[in-house]
Parts: structure tokens; C-alpha cells; sequence
């Protein structure tokens, strides 16, 4: 498809837009402030920031093939997501006030906090590799999108998206990440809500496929409840959005905003998903987002269509870059260096590394483009630390039974792989066996004490 010259004006006044909001929340700021935000995130800015990042290209991609697949009834994803939304609100409270007090800014510190460096640093490993495996997913399925849609090729479309990422990045830190996805959630917004108009006004038997729960699969809406509850647990992100906040109330109030949010955006894609089962009912599931996208929006104004798309992909892309570069400037460098790591020493490593892996995500989603396996392997991976991370909350764990609790799921994910058997349902039963062996070597671990 060849963009019209006003297409091409859309898309160049959005990248300015980013480009600009990270160079504008560079200035005057504090080293705190471009690694945490001052922790001063406002409730707009906390719910805008979280939803945003959870929509991204990976997940609409998915998403939609389910819907594809399954009906209205694949909208239990997000349903599960708001459910641990608000299931993690008193977790998230305790986080907030533990982490004023000791300067929080990953996940693992929380691992460090709570059970010692050896189960930190192996948490942080975990993660590092879960996170590493999300940004090849937001980088493959958005660029595989874009240039389905838009005619570009796959190359141009992952430099395009990757190149705008890191410039406002470097510039603003963690602040241009929660700024731009304020202004990236706004236009997924409106726009979803603007196709759903456009298809529910045109067709009047689109409202019928829509509340159709003809195909609806029992064994699978529960599954993806389950996993939405779960996924909370192990993200990062929205931890850091914890830390991030202004106080305890902007944390409560802005998980059950996220709640309520994350479920219009749901429905909104759902509109795309079912879209494309009506009217192109022969194609893979997983071009259902960008056929659905195709029908429902006039070519000429396409270029909206595709700043959707690119809001989709950076919003989560940014989080997940920020949180690979933090995590190794704060989990591993601080941690084994003999000299004190000052913020402005973590501020100037953070961005180093945001370079590093904007470089090496876009070196490895250009050559490797299989997204199945890497969703398999970093969820699989990524459910082995919530047993221990729930249980921390609760119980006095031995910081060994956590860490063979990690050590088991990384094996038994391995194991898997090295067998040709990592299929979705062995994936996530990873949770299983971290479970079972935290609570082995907790029992034995405490009797022998």
C-alpha cells in the first residue's frame, strides 16, 4: 500500500511528538527523576503509563488471534489481567512504603531485600531473560504489522520503531517513558474507540458476532484468567509504576483505573479481532489484527491505523528497554562493583544500556522471527519466580528454598526445551514445580535448623 502525503505527515508529526516529550522531560530533571520519575507519578500518569505498556504489538498480536479463534468469550485475557490489577493492590500498598524507605527500582530489589544476594542475582538473571524475549516480541509482531499493513518492509518497519524508541529514551529516562505513554494511551484510545464506531454504526450484524459465545472454550477462558492473575506478579513494569508513585492512594487508585481500563482496551481490540473472523474468515489467526485493521479503516486515512500501531509497539517496547537497562545498571553492576554507585552513576550506566540493547533487540528480531518459541520461553521462564514472590508476602521463607524454587523452573524449562517438548501447557507448568520445590526445601531446609 503507498501512503498518501497526508499519511506520511501523520506519522511524522507522531514520531516528532516523542521524540519531543523525551527530550522536553529531560529538562532540568534530577538523576531520580530519569530513574524513577522523583517518584512522583500522578494517577493519570500511573494508569495511562500501565495500560499503555500492557498493550503492546506481542500482546494485540496474540490477543487478537485468540479472539480470532475463540470469540468474546478471549476477552477473559484482560478481564484476568484487571482481576490481579486489584488482587495486587494491597501487595503493591506494602511495596510502595518498603520502597520509599530503601530507594527501590527493580523487581529484584525486592528479591535482594527479602532473601540475600544469591537469590537477587538469580532473580535478576530470570528477568533479564523474560524481558530480553518481551522486547523481541514487541519488535517482531509490531514490525511484522506495520509492514503487512503499510507495505514497508519488515527491516524498515523495526529500524523505524526502534530508532524513535531509543532517541527519547536516552533523552528522558524514565520520565519520557511514563510522558509518552500518556500521549501513546490516548491515541490507542480514541482510535480503537473510533473503529469500534466505525464497524457497530455500518454493520448491524457486527453486534451480533459481537456477544456470540458460540465458540467459547471453558478449559481456555479459565486458563487465560489464571494467567492474566498471575502475570502480575512477575512484570516488572508495574512494579516499577509502584515505586514510581506519588503515594499510597495514586497506587491504589490507579490499579483498580488500570482495572477498568485494561478491559476497554480489551473490548476495543476485540472489535479488531472479530473484525476479521466476519469478514476474512480463511487466514492464520495471527494476521488477524492487521486484517482486521485493514478492513475497518478507509486506505486513505491508513496512516492513523499505523500510528495506532506504532503507539502500541513503543509504549511497551520503551518499559521493557527501560527495565532491561535499569535492571542491569542496579542488579548487577551496583551490586558487584567495590566503589558506591551514586543515581547519577546509575542514570549514566542506564542510558549506555538502553543504547546497548535498543542495538541488539533490533540486531536479533531482524535475523530470528519466530515469536511462538519466545513467548513459550519467557513465560515459562518468567512463572518460575512467582511462587517465591507470592510467598514473600506471606511467610518467612529461607532464602535457599527460594532460590531452588528458581532453579528447578529454570531446569525444568530447559529440560523442555532440549526435548522438544515446550508446548504452552508444559510452558507455564513451571509454576508447579517452582511451587513444589519451595515448599520441599522449605520444609527440610527449616527441620534441619
Amino acid at each position: 500500500m503507498k501512503l498518501s502525503v497526508f499519511n506520511w505527515g501523520l506519522l511524522i508529526v507522531y514520531a516528532l511528538v516523542c521524540i519531543g516529550i523525551g527530550f522536553w522531560s529531560s529538562r532540568g530533571h534530577k538523576d531520580e527523576d530519569y530513574l524513577i520519575a522523583g517518584r512522583k507519578m500522578t494517577l493519570f500518569g500511573f494508569v495511562s503509563s500501565v495500560v499503555a505498556s500492557y498493550i503492546g504489538g506481542a500482546a494485540i498480536v496474540a490477543y487478537s488471534a485468540y479472539v480470532y479463534q475463540f470469540g468474546i468469550s478471549a476477552i477473559a485475557v484482560f478481564a484476568g489481567t484487571a482481576l490481579g490489577f486489584l488482587i495486587f493492590v494491597p501487595y503493591a500498598i506494602k511495596l510502595r512504603r518498603i520502597s520509599s524507605e530503601k530507594k527501590f527500582l527493580t523487581l529484584p530489589d525486592w528479591f535482594f531485600f527479602k532473601y540475600g544476594k544469591k537469590t537477587g542475582i538469580t532473580s535478576a538473571v530470570i528477568l533479564f531473560f523474560v524481558y530480553f524475549g518481551m522486547l523481541l516480541n514487541q519488535f517482531i509482531a509490531g514490525s511484522s504489522i506495520l509492514s503487512n499493513i503499510s507495505g514497508w518492509s519488515y527491516e524498515i518497519s523495526l529500524l523505524i520503531a526502534s530508532s524513535i524508541i531509543t532517541v527519547y529514551l536516552v533523552a528522558g529516562g524514565f520520565k519520557s517513558v511514563i510522558k509518552t505513554d500518556i500521549f501513546q494511551y490516548i491515541i490507542l484510545f480514541v482510535l480503537f474507540g473510533f473503529l469500534g464506531y466505525i464497524l457497530i454504526k455500518e454493520d448491524s450484524n457486527f453486534s451480533q458476532e459481537l456477544f456470540d459465545l458460540s465458540r467459547m472454550d471453558a478449559g481456555m477462558t479459565i486458563a487465560f484468567i489464571a494467567f492474566g492473575v498471575l502475570i502480575i506478579f512477575q512484570s516488572a513494569e508495574y512494579w516499577q509504576r509502584v515505586y514510581a508513585a506519588k503515594n499510597e492512594s495514586v497506587v491504589r487508585k490507579g490499579l483498580i483505573g488500570s482495572a477498568i481500563f485494561v478491559v476497554l482496551s480489551g473490548f476495543a481490540i476485540t472489535i479488531v479481532g472479530l473484525s476479521a473472523h466476519e469478514y476474512a474468515p480463511n487466514i492464520e489467526p495471527r494476521n488477524a489484527f492487521s486484517e482486521g485493521l485493514t478492513i475497518l479503516i478507509p486506505a486513505k486515512y491508513i496512516g492513523a491505523g499505523l500510528i495506532l500501531l506504532f503507539a502500541a509497539i513503543m509504549s511497551s517496547a520503551d518499559t521493557i528497554i527501560f527495565v532491561l537497562a535499569s535492571s542491569v545498571a542496579k542488579d548487577y553492576i551496583s551490586h558487584f562493583s567495590k566503589k558506591e554507585i551514586t543515581e547519577h552513576n546509575l542514570m549514566v550506566q542506564t542510558k549506555i544500556f538502553i543504547i546497548l540493547f535498543s542495538v541488539i533487540g533490533f540486531t536479533l528480531a531482524y535475523f530470528f522471527r519466530d515469536l511462538i518459541a519466545v513467548i513459550l520461553f519467557i513465560t515459562g521462564i518468567g512463572f518460575t519466580i512467582i511462587p517465591a514472590t507470592i510467598a514473600s508476602f506471606h511467610f518467612k521463607i529461607l532464602p535457599k528454598a527460594a532460590l531452588a524454587s528458581f532453579i528447578s523452573g529454570i531446569i525444568y524449562i530447559f529440560v523442555l526445551i532440549f526435548s522438544g517438548n515446550l508446548q504452552p501447557e508444559l510452558s507455564i507448568a513451571s509454576i508447579v514445580v517452582a511451587t513444589v520445590f519451595l515448599i520441599l526445601f522449605q520444609l527440610i531446609l527449616k527441620n534441619e535448623k
